[in-house]
């Protein structure tokens, strides 16, 4: 065996050969067959054709595999009986001296033996049920691949091979078990002139016969010359750093799914009870967790929560072992919420936290309003997974032993947990990779929130966390109101850094300043648009404005900064459109009281800044700005206070 990674090529015959010897296994915790005949039809198309068809990672396997596998197989429904069949493909005989268990390829490796090994459930109610051919009928054929269900195959006679070639169609898969490729591609071109096949003499012409037969050429030239890419990963390497080594490097587009391996142990070790991906669905539905259970599009930010709960956890008597990962020699203490870590979490804690779905989903609602004072989605946080900090810290406090706690409650916890993590929002120290940081993190704030019963008063006890904390974050490191306000009115930073100065204002606004609904997606998600429009802006960058209503013109880029930014429905943006701000209030009758003020508000706008924006002149544009990105670096700081 290999002891590095290493990408090989092999033929069509070559990956049919192994799946039938079953030298290629398909791990347990895979999904299910999922394309449809189209889609294998395209595959073969793209084989025929000579085109690239992708790549396999596949995992050698010792003798005796830590993970379950199964032979390539599908499901059938036997109608009679009334029961789920798995039809396996390959001889059920077959010993192999090596295995590789295919990681991510099953959906590639089922197509091809469908197509070109006449793989097909043995009922024919199942969509799967019938057989690919090469259609060479038509003169100009747009689907050289098709698909015939099985009773389409006996309806219209296409049953036997000198039929199907009657009638122009090619089977893919040879009716001849075991038959290799160049016979039964080299018996096609000998059939395909033989005239005793055609029925009533209806012998095709010479030209057709030689068009027909320039198909076959040319696709026989594609099985046979098409490769199937392999990436080959040696056994030494176990699951968690295969998919620590697939997040960083994405070969072929690949990543090995860590929830659905996750999934798969909580199948098998609760009898098939509990699917994690469905509790996932439940769990997008409670107030707390909205745009934060995604199993969708982010599943693995939901493990890697209830991963932070373990590692917060007390090192008792009673704290589940972590799991052996699969592939690894030994079980590993879980310190991170690295895939690793994930893997290891054990199935006991995993249904702790479903057990208790409704806490766990308030801890992550509890994090957004500490933080930024209302509710936002994941993907508008910056560092989203150092809620993992919080939502762990608040699992210790509900679910160890009180004397494992010390004095602190959930007010001292919010106090210093907002302070840490805006410290870290406005530095730069989670740039450099967070998910390692994450446990030590954690281990500072308990041990922080567990001394408070050591002082004799709350600013003693505060004192002391500030000075540790600065060990942690310098406060040189932490950017400064200058550098806020600069960065405010200087485009967008992007990254964690504009995440961070546009959270307070997204997470408090629930609707516009008119009363309209900012976020009604599943990952709420709130919108900012414009305040001063860039059309407006365009129009009046003239003269002695032109330096700061140029979006190149000038040292900054006021006009796309953050600070000409606030929470807009898209129904109000599409209403506003090109006016200033002054023209649009004046249509609208919009004035700073009652909600419309406290909208305004929760946007840095206050009674100044409303009046900056309805005073004539262009003067006033740039003071606004000045002024509204005073005011937000100026709450962005006091979130960094422990006082």
């Amino acid at each position: 065996m290999s002891s590095g990674i290493r990408i090989s090529e092999l033929s069509i015959s070559e990956v049919l050969e192994n799946l039938k010897e079953r030298r290629w296994k398909i791990p347990r915790f895979q999904r299910e067959f999922v394309w449809d005949p189209s889609a294998v039809a395209g595959l073969a198309t793209s084989v025929i054709d000579g085109y690239p068809i992708g790549m396999v990672t596949l995992w050698e396997q010792p003798s005796q595999s830590h993970i379950d596998l199964e032979p390539l197989a599908i499901d059938d429904w036997d109608v009679q009986q009334r029961q789920r069949v798995v039809r396996e493909f390959g001889d059920p005989h077959a010993n192999p001296s090596q295995t590789m268990a295919i990681l991510d390829g099953r959906q590639r490796s089922t197509a091809l033996a469908m197509a070109f090994a006449g793989f097909s459930p043995k009922f024919g109610g199942n969509k799967y049920a019938g057989k690919y051919f090469l259609n060479a009928s038509l003169k100009d054929p747009l689907e050289r691949i098709i698909f015939k269900k099985k009773s389409a195959i006996e309806k219209e006679g296409l049953s036997n091979l000198p039929a199907c070639i009657a009638k122009g169609y090619f089977p893919l898969a040879s009716f001849e078990a075991g038959q290799s490729l160049l016979k039964q591609w080299y018996g096609y071109i000998q059939k395909l002139k033989d005239k005793t096949i055609y029925p009533d003499g209806d012998y095709p012409s010479a030209e057709e016969i030689e068009r027909r037969d320039g198909i076959l050429q040319k696709a026989f030239e594609g099985i046979t010359e098409t490769k199937l890419g392999a990436c080959i990963v040696p056994q030494r390497y176990d699951l968690g750093q295969i998919c620590e080594i697939f997040e960083t490097l994405n070969l072929t587009g690949m990543k090995v799914s860590t929830v659905d391996l996750i999934n798969s142990w909580l199948l098998r070790d609760t009898n098939d009870e509990v699917h994690l991906r469905e509790w996932m669905d439940d769990l997008a539905e409670i107030d707390g967790a909205l745009g934060w259970a995604l199993p969708r599009k982010r599943p693995e930010l939901i493990a890697q929560l209830v991963t932070a709960c373990f590692v917060a956890l007390s090192d008792l008597p009673t704290k589940p072992e972590p799991r052996r990962i699969a592939g690894s020699s030994r079980t590993r203490k879980i310190t991170t919420v690295k895939s690793s870590d994930l893997l290891a979490t054990p199935v006991e804690h995993w249904l702790k936290v479903i057990e208790n779905t409704a806490e766990f989903s308030q801890f992550i609602g509890d994090f957004q309003e500490t933080v930024a004072g209302g509710t936002f989605g994941y993907s508008q946080s910056p560092y989203p997974i150092s809620a993992g900090i919080y939502v762990g810290l608040r699992w210790h406090k509900r679910f160890d032993p009180e004397n494992t706690h010390g004095s602190w409650s959930i007010a001292d916890l919010n106090k210093l947990y907002r302070a840490f993590f805006w410290r870290n929002a406005l530095a730069s120290r989670y740039d450099q990779g967070f998910l390692s940081q994450m446990g030590t993190d954690m281990i500072l704030l308990k041990t922080l929130l567990g001394s408070k019963g050591n002082f004799q008063t709350v600013e003693e006890w505060l004192e002391y966390c500030e000075e540790e904390i600065n060990r942690e974050i310098k406060p040189t490191d932490v950017r400064s109101k200058e550098d806020l306000e600069e960065i405010l009115q200087n485009g967008r930073p992007g990254g964690a850094l504009q995440s961070a100065l546009m959270l307070p204002m997204i997470a408090s606004s629930e609707e516009d300043f008119m009363g309209n609904q900012l976020s009604g997606s599943e990952e709420k998600v709130v919108e900012l648009h414009h305040i001063y429009p860039k059309k407006w802006c365009r129009d009046n960058a003239s003269g002695e404005h032109r330096e700061i209503l140029g979006k190149d013109t000038g040292d900054k880029n006021y006009v796309d900064s953050i600070a000409n930014l606030m929470p807009i429905s898209r129904k109000l943006n599409n209403e506003w459109k090109s006016r200033s701000p002054s023209t649009f209030f004046i249509e609208k009758a919009v004035r700073y009281k009652g909600k419309a003020a406290a909208s305004f508000s929760k946007s840095y706008i206050d009674r100044h800044g409303f009046d900056l924006l309805n005073t004539s002149g262009l003067a006033s544009v740039e003071a606004f700005w000045n002024h509204r990105a005073s005011m937000i670096a100026d709450h962005l700081l006091e979130l960094t206070s422990l006082r």
